[in-house]
């Protein structure tokens, strides 16, 4: 009987079956991963096995294979912004929107864990904890086995962002509590130990921060009414301008708390920082109060239009948050007018090199805003985009310039012609709404991040 070694050595994994092909891809995977040197057949068996699970409920089991595969070629690569990372980021995103709802529960949380982990890594934990809250219950699911443990571990890499010392403290004691409590919940042993070390690494940073009684930070909410579904709504759907918001949803308090205040020199600069930051987070709240009322309506025409202004409008946060980093790091630009895809690049062209500001950074949230640009408009080194990228530039690009059709009815779907391209279904709408507003809000937070830790 054939060994797990020698079906990877083979020159026929036809005559094998899946699940040993499967596991003889992962055996080479742990060889690269401790050798640091890449298996020759590592990537002819993945190859494989795409070919082979292809238009099958197990195929995204194959890309995930090759998503480790590009982790590990990334570590060995000195640059951040490595080709390999920007391929594996790509797939994810491909495959955590294409296959939502359409494959097992399994296979789907295995899809949000790894993508998770992965979004925490470049710094987009705000990101990768939105990510975990989509994974479906399932009994015995090593990946759902792993949800509380892995929100654990992307609060200990967001609170490297928050600058108040008790909110550090509140985040990192929810995160040793997570993790801690989760560890009992994961079968696996490799599993449990991996989460063992991370627990050692949060409790560690509660040491280094001190004693802190985060039993008083008592934080009240006055609102009532409508205000007050208003603001539990935004808790909810994590769209707060709050650092607390993500670390304690239901017993923050509900407002917004992102602003800045300039300490320097240059008063008159500083000025108009502050009054953009303002004006910003004016038009974001501005933004979702209109989402939350559309929402609370009765489907029909009005109802739609009031969504697709939501749509359309949050794209415009993006561009002025870019406007305010190249203000706020003075940047030299020859386009002034250039967005969020292109401000990080020499002349504003994404074929150049990235600017110093950005390609030498230390700055994790700065790092966490560049790949965010990325999820929204797309990899500068990948010759294709995923489709919900291109989707959502088109809708965005339709809804500007002409008009989209939301469609709530199969027999209302236009089987050819330039009007399918102009439709729309009502839950995609929705979710694209709320999706892009929470994108805004992530843009903004990050942003503020960037702010602070250049101010440390």
């Amino acid at each position: 009987m054939a060994t797990l070694h020698d079906i990877a050595q083979s020159d026929d994994y036809g005559q094998f079956d899946l699940k040993e092909v499967y596991q003889a891809a992962q055996l080479l995977l742990q060889e690269f991963q401790k050798s640091r040197t890449e298996p020759e057949k590592l990537r002819e068996v993945i190859e494989h096995l795409k070919k082979r699970l292809e238009g099958q409920a197990a195929y995204p089991l194959a890309i995930l294979l090759e998503c480790s595969q590009l982790g590990v070629q990334h570590q060995l690569q000195k640059e951040w912004n490595s080709p390999m990372k920007q391929r594996q980021l790509f797939l994810f995103e491909s495959l955590h929107a294409q296959f939502r709802g359409k494959v097992p529960p399994t296979i789907w949380n295995q899809i949000c864990l790894n993508y998770a982990e992965v979004l925490i890594y470049v710094g987009r934990s705000l990101d990768g904890l939105d990510v975990l809250e989509q994974m479906t219950e399932a009994e015995k699911d090593p990946s759902y086995e792993r949800k509380d443990a892995e929100r654990g571990w992307g609060l200990i890499f967001y609170s490297t962002f928050l600058r108040d010392k008790d909110q550090k403290a509140e985040a990192l004691h929810l995160a040793r509590d997570l993790i801690r409590d989760g560890v009992e919940k994961i079968s696996n042993t490799n599993g449990r130990a991996l989460y063992e070390d991370r627990l050692k690494l949060a409790v560690k940073m509660l040491e280094e921060i001190g004693p802190i009684d985060i039993t008083g930070g008592y934080k009240p909410n006055f609102f009532e009414g409508r205000e007050r579904d208003y603001r539990d709504w935004c808790a909810k759907h994590r769209l707060l301008l709050n650092d607390n918001n993500e670390v304690d949803p239901e017993g923050t308090m509900k407002v917004d708390t992102l602003n800045y205040r300039h300490k320097g020199d240059d008063k008159e600069h500083g000025l108009f920082l502050e009054t953009f930051m303002d004006s910003m987070v004016a038009e974001f709240t501005a933004l979702r109060w209109k989402l939350f009322e559309a929402l609370e309506q009765e489907p029909g025409t009005e109802r739609n239009e009031q969504l697709k202004t939501v749509y359309r409008q949050s794209f415009s946060l993006f561009t002025k948050t870019a406007q305010f980093v190249s203000q706020y790091y003075q940047l030299d630009m020859k386009d002034p007018r250039a967005g969020m895809q292109r401000i990080w690049f020499e002349d504003e062209q994404p074929k150049n090199a990235l600017k110093p500001f950005i390609r030498d950074t230390k700055n994790g949230a700065l790092k966490a805003l560049f790949w965010l640009s990325k999820e929204i408009f797309g990899y500068e080194q990948s010759q294709t985009q995923n489709i919900a990228t291109v989707r959502a530039l088109l809708l965005r690009d339709q809804m500007e310039r002409s008009f989209v059709q939301v469609i709530t009815k199969k027999e209302e779907i236009a089987q050819t012609g330039e009007l399918r391209k102009h439709q729309m279904t009502q839950v995609e709408l929705e979710r694209m709404a709320m999706s892009n507003t929470f994108k805004a809000r992530n843009a903004l937070m990050y942003l503020g991040f960037v702010i602070a830790l250049e101010k440390k």
